[in-house]
C-alpha cells in the first residue's frame, strides 16, 4: 500500500488550510447580486460548501486522507517489519435541496480496487421519517460498523467489525424514523431491504446477476436519556448530562457466498441439482454507547449463526456432500465482544483502549473464525478543530489455537478532513 502520492498532495493543502486559515470555524463569504444570490463557506474538518440561500440548493465537497507507517512483530517471526501505508482517500461530494428535503451523496475510496463506497438518496419526509435508496452503510450491523471512517477513535476498527464486516456497505433500500423527546426519550428504529452482496452488488458486468437471495435487516436505538451524538465514539460535544443508547440490530441473507455476508460469488455451494443453493447467514448484535463530560465507552457483541443446509454440496458435480459443521469453514460463525473506552480532554488530547474476542461456533472443525484475544490502545492529538488528527497505536493479537500468528502492530496515523 505505497501509493501514496495522491494522499500526500491532499495532506499538504488540508495541513494548509488547517494552519494558515484563521481561528474561527468557519471562513464564508456571501455573494449577491441583482436576482441571484450566492455563498460559500469553508470549515475546518468539514470541507467547502456552496449554496443558493433563495432556492435552497446547497452543495459541499469533503474529503479524507489516512496516511500512516506501522511495525509489527510476531511469533513466528521476531524481526521487526516496517512499513508505510495510506489506509482510506476518500472524496466526498453532497447536494441537498432543503425545501424538499432531498440528499444526495456520493463517496469513493480513490485507493480501493472499487473506489466506490456510498452513493444514495435520501429523503427526509417529514420529521419522524427518512427513506434512503443506493448503496450506503448497513444500518442492521453492529454499532461501530455506523461510524464513517474519518470520525473512529482509533486508526482501525476493532477486531469484532473486523472478523463479521468488510466495509459494511450495501445497495438497497432503508427506512428509519424518530420517536419521542430529543431531552428526555427516544427510539429510533431503522428497517433495511439490501442486495446482500456489499459493495458493487452485482459483480463487474451489468449482466452478472446477484448472487443468493435479498437481506433483510433492522435496527431498534433506544435513548434513554435524550437524544445526542451516537455517530463517533468520541465524546466531541463534552455532554453535561450522562447520555446513552442501547441497540439492538439483525440481519438476515437469504444465500451467503462470502465469510461475511458481503461478496458477490467468493464461493459457491449448490443442491443435489447442480444449482446454487447458498446458504443463509444471520447476524444478530446487541451494543450500548454511551457519553459523559468527555468519556465515552462502547459495548458491543455479536453472534452469526447459519441455515438452510440440507442437502448442500461444495461442486456443480455433486463431489461432495456438505456436513453441518463444516459451513464453518466457508462463513464466520460464532460469537464476538468489543469493549472500548475513552476520554477526550479540553486541550484535544484523546486516549482510547479497547480489547475483545472471537470465538467459533464449533471446535476443531477447520473453522475460519478462530479464537483470537485482543487488546489495543491508542493516543490522539485532535488539532484545528479535529481538522487534523495525529494517532499513535498499538494493538496485540492472540490466536489461541496458533500460537505462531500471535503478534503486535504499532503504527503513527496522521488524518486530515478537509
Amino acid at each position: 500500500m505505497n501509493r501514496i502520492n495522491f494522499p500526500i498532495a491532499v495532506c499538504l493543502i488540508a495541513i494548509s488550510s488547517c494552519f494558515f486559515t484563521s481561528r474561527a470555524t468557519a471562513q464564508e463569504e456571501d455573494f449577491i447580486g441583482g436576482e441571484t444570490d450566492f455563498s460559500a463557506t469553508f470549515r475546518k474538518g468539514q470541507g467547502l460548501e456552496v449554496g443558493f440561500p433563495s432556492s435552497g440548493y446547497v452543495f459541499g465537497f469533503a474529503g479524507l486522507a489516512q496516511p500512516g507507517m506501522n511495525v509489527s512483530q510476531s511469533d513466528a517471526d521476531t524481526a521487526f517489519a516496517l512499513g508505510t501505508y495510506t489506509r482510506r482517500a476518500y472524496l466526498t461530494f453532497k447536494a441537498s435541496d432543503l425545501k424538499h428535503g432531498v440528499d444526495v451523496l456520493v463517496r469513493a475510496n480513490y485507493i480501493a480496487s472499487t473506489p466506490l463506497l456510498d452513493a444514495y438518496i435520501n429523503y427526509t419526509v417529514n420529521d419522524w421519517l427518512s427513506i434512503r435508496t443506493g448503496q450506503f452503510q448497513n444500518p442492521s450491523n453492529n454499532r461501530e460498523m455506523q461510524f464513517y471512517e474519518g470520525h473512529l477513535a482509533m486508526p482501525e476498527r476493532s477486531l469484532l467489525s473486523r472478523t463479521f464486516s468488510d466495509t459494511g456497505r450495501e445497495f438497497g433500500l432503508s427506512i428509519a424514523g424518530s420517536f419521542g423527546n430529543t431531552e428526555s426519550f427516544m427510539i429510533r428504529p431503522v428497517l433495511a431491504i439490501t442486495s446482500g452482496d456489499g459493495i458493487n452488488s452485482f459483480g463487474s458486468l451489468s449482466n452478472d446477476p446477484d448472487k443468493g437471495g435479498i437481506k433483510f435487516g433492522g435496527r431498534m436505538d433506544i435513548y434513554p436519556f435524550g437524544d445526542f451524538d451516537a455517530t463517533s465514539a468520541s465524546d466531541f460535544e463534552r455532554n453535561e448530562k450522562p447520555k446513552a443508547v442501547i441497540g439492538w440490530a439483525s440481519n438476515y441473507n437469504m444465500g451467503a457466498s462470502g465469510p461475511v455476508g458481503e461478496s458477490h460469488g467468493e464461493w459457491l455451494i449448490f443442491d443435489e441439482n447442480g444449482k446454487e443453493q447458498l446458504p443463509h447467514y444471520l447476524k444478530n448484535n446487541i451494543d450500548i454507547l454511551a457519553k459523559w463530560k468527555g468519556a465515552s465507552l462502547l459495548a458491543e457483541f455479536t453472534n452469526a449463526a447459519a441455515y438452510q443446509l440440507d442437502g448442500a454440496f461444495t461442486s456443480a458435480s455433486l463431489g461432495t456432500l456438505l456436513l453441518p459443521t463444516e459451513i464453518s469453514r466457508y462463513l464466520m460463525l460464532g460469537n464476538a465482544y468489543n469493549i472500548q473506552a475513552g476520554y477526550l480532554m479540553k486541550n484535544g488530547l484523546q486516549i482510547d483502549a479497547r480489547l475483545g474476542q472471537t470465538f467459533p461456533e464449533f471446535d476443531g472443525s477447520g473453522s475460519v473464525l478462530e479464537v483470537i484475544d485482543a487488546i489495543g490502545g491508542c493516543l490522539t492529538w485532535h488539532v484545528a478543530e479535529h481538522a487534523l488528527k495525529l494517532q499513535l497505536s498499538g494493538e496485540y493479537l492472540n490466536y489461541q489455537n496458533r500460537p505462531e500468528a500471535n503478534g503486535w502492530t504499532a503504527a503513527f496515523q496522521t488524518q486530515f478532513l478537509f
